[in-house]
């Protein structure tokens, strides 16, 4: 292979595994900071879904679709940086019966058998220095698992949390002697979750008064809100992912947008 393409190629890889990277630990870790991708994606997915039949089912199976979809363009996206790097050096990974290097489908699955932990298969480095990077690859494989699993973990901590919650509102909801030492102390503390979480967003259900987005912008219109109730619980809905700058005037529309947004039907 020329020189220039070896680079460009090394480049090439380099640069989607620095942004799957990325994108995975600030969607993962960075508590309300997405990445570029995982935003993309679960909008776009959850789009689609909208486009279908309003069945039950469709409610149910929407987060669990878009997470999916998340964590496979992820897996993807490494793999393909991980093959890119490794089709670098005509030796990088080679045949293990017979040392001849690998083709590109054969360089893939070696990429595959590292991500799961199940060695190399029927490939190996070529040489000790493609060795170490195997051994980077396969720790990048196994981080992107690990976090993949706790990011998964969370957003469905999250959305239990936010159903809750939507169920304690109808208990203690507004013009009730509970509202603010109660109701509202766990609203904050969905809204942190909502913000820290933003995918929760994306899961549905077949209960129309479950569904999180829709229910919080119909609580911000409930009629029986005084006016300082309604002032008290529109500081903690301004915390939402995309609401922070809305003005004062504004904010009933701008939340029954942002409700629209997040809701398949």
């Amino acid at each position: 292979m020329e020189p220039i393409a070896t680079t460009l190629m090394s480049i090439l890889g380099g640069g989607i595994l620095v942004i799957v990277m990325y994108d995975i630990l600030m969607s993962a870790l960075g508590t309300g900071s997405s990445g570029p991708l995982a935003p993309r994606i679960a909008a776009g997915v959850f789009r689609a879904i909208g486009c279908l039949p309003d069945r039950p089912l469709i409610h149910r199976a929407c987060g669990p679709l878009v997470m999916a979809s998340i964590g496979a363009c992820w897996i993807a996206l490494l793999c393909l940086g991980w093959t890119v790097i490794f089709c670098t050096g005509e030796t990088a990974i080679v045949a293990s019966s017979d040392g001849q290097p690998a083709g590109p489908a054969g360089r893939l699955s070696f990429v595959g058998h590292l991500f799961s932990t199940l060695g190399g298969g029927l490939n190996e480095p070529g040489h000790a220095a493609w060795g170490l990077v195997a051994m980077l690859a396969g720790l990048s494989g196994m981080i992107v698992l690990t976090l993949s699993v706790s990011f998964v973990y969370s957003t469905t901590q999250a959305v239990a949390k936010g159903r809750a919650v939507l169920a304690l509102a109808e208990i203690h909801g507004p013009g009730t002697a509970h509202f603010d030492t109660i109701l509202l102390p766990q609203l904050a503390g969905l809204v942190a979750e909502i913000k820290a979480i933003p995918f929760s967003l994306y899961f549905s259900t077949a209960r129309a008064h479950r569904r999180v987005a829709r229910a919080l912008s119909a609580l911000y219109r409930h009629p029986g809100l005084g006016d300082g109730e309604r002032e008290r619980l529109r500081i903690l809905l301004r915390e939402l992912p995309g609401l922070e700058t809305v003005a004062e005037d504004a904010f009933g529309a701008a939340l029954e947008q942002w409700a629209r947004r997040h809701s398949l039907k």
